[in-house]
C-alpha cells in the first residue's frame, strides 16, 4: 500500500472531515492559480469587491477560515529583528506555509503572496525551501487582527538570532491572498 505524504493525507482528512470549509468563517486566506484542490467557486466580481480592486480573479481556489487555519499543525516561533520599531523578541504561531499550501494542493514552481496593501513577495521553490515559513495568527498569544499586522504575518524562526532589515523585509504581514504558479 503507497502511503500519502503527511501533509497530504492530513489536507484530505481535513477536507474528508468538513474542517475546511468554503464560506463557514470568514475567509483570512484564499489561495487561487495553480490550486488541485479547490472549496469555493470561481471569481465573482461582484461579492469579491476586494479582490477586484487588486485585480484578483479565479477560476478555482481555496479558502481558509481561522478555524480551518488553526485546523493544521501549529508552530511555535521566536521572531526578532534589527529594525528601528522593532521590540524585541515576539513569539509566533501558526501553521507553516507549506501545510497551508498542501492543502491547497499548489505545491508548484512557485507563489506569490500578497498583503492587503497590495505589496506582493514573489517566493520560487527554492526561498520556500530555505525556511520553515509560518503564516503567523497569533503574537504572543493574541490573534493578529485586520487594521494592525493581521490576518496573518509570514515570518520564520529567527531564535536568538536577530534578523537584519533586508532579512525582515521578506515577512509580509497582513497576508490575505496567495497566487500559485
Amino acid at each position: 500500500m503507497r502511503r500519502l505524504p503527511v501533509t497530504l493525507a492530513m489536507a484530505l482528512s481535513l477536507v474528508a472531515g468538513g474542517l475546511l470549509p468554503g464560506h463557514a468563517g470568514e475567509t483570512l486566506l484564499t489561495i487561487a492559480g495553480a490550486v488541485e484542490n479547490t472549496n469555493r467557486e470561481a471569481f465573482n466580481p461582484f461579492f469579491d469587491g476586494f479582490l477586484k480592486y487588486h485585480d484578483k480573479e479565479f477560476d478555482k481556489a481555496f479558502v481558509f477560515d481561522a478555524e480551518a487555519l488553526a485546523a493544521l499543525p501549529q508552530q511555535s516561533i521566536r521572531v526578532n529583528a534589527d529594525t528601528e520599531d522593532w521590540p524585541g523578541v515576539l513569539s509566533m504561531e501558526g501553521p507553516l506555509l507549506k501545510d497551508v499550501i498542501a492543502a491547497a494542493g499548489a505545491e508548484g514552481r512557485g507563489l506569490t503572496v500578497y498583503a492587503l496593501d497590495g505589496f506582493g513577495l514573489e517566493m520560487n521553490a527554492e526561498r520556500i525551501a530555505a525556511h520553515d515559513w509560518v503564516l503567523a495568527m497569533k503574537v504572543n498569544g493574541e490573534p493578529l487582527g485586520i487594521g494592525g499586522l493581521g490576518p496573518l504575518w509570514l515570518v520564520y524562526d529567527t531564535g536568538d538570532r536577530v534578523a537584519v532589515e533586508d532579512e525582515e523585509k521578506t515577512w509580509v504581514w497582513s497576508v490575505f491572498y496567495i497566487e500559485a504558479e
